[in-house]
């Protein structure tokens, strides 16, 4: 994801409440300087951004779409910080596969701070590869993906970043909505 594709990203106009459109512009900028390195954003500052609503008597920003700009914003930073290779599948014209959930690895949670467990988030990538694979009775829906929640780590057991895990679950749930 470059600066200008973050600047020229558009969103549709919701149908009833939306965000306002001056301050997701205006959040947009500033995503666009982080990538640049001119601002400081963090995923936890863009997971926690909040925006208000449009003047009366005008539509706002789609806020679905925006939310899922920001999920894959935030995994971008994440690996960005890490000087690593971004997850595959997080472009809107990319879709996620078999083969590229079996290749992701997630942080470890930064020191002092919880994540969750790794066999129970192993496990569910295992059932997320199976529904890519192929259809079956134990596929997973963006629902089933929405509602799953894994237990924190005990300490001194091996965890992953939750953050990296919760923003690649709301992308997984948008695959499983509108490309699969």
């Amino acid at each position: 994801m470059t600066p200008e594709e973050v600047r020229r990203k558009r969103f549709g106009k919701a149908r009833h409440h939306g965000y306002d459109p001056a301050e997701v512009d205006a959040f947009r900028e500033r995503i666009a300087d982080t990538l640049l390195g001119r601002d400081h954003l963090s995923a936890a500052d863009i997971r926690q951004a909040h925006f208000g609503t449009p003047p009366f008597g005008h539509r706002g920003y789609d806020q679905e779409q925006v939310d899922d700009f920001l999920d894959h914003v935030c995994i971008e930073l994440e690996y960005l910080r890490r000087g690593r290779r971004r997850i595959p599948g997080v472009n809107d014209s990319e879709t996620l596969t078999h083969d590229d959930v079996l290749r992701i690895q997630f942080s470890s949670p930064p020191f002092g701070l919880p994540g969750y467990a790794v066999e129970e988030v192993g496990a569910f990538l295992d059932r997320l590869a199976a529904t890519l694979a192929h259809d079956g009775p134990s596929r997973l829906t963006a629902e089933d993906v929405r509602h799953m929640t894994f237990h924190i780590a005990a300490e001194g057991a091996s965890s992953y970043h939750r953050e990296e895990v919760d923003a690649f679950l709301d992308l997984v749930a948008h695959q499983l909505d509108h490309f699969l």
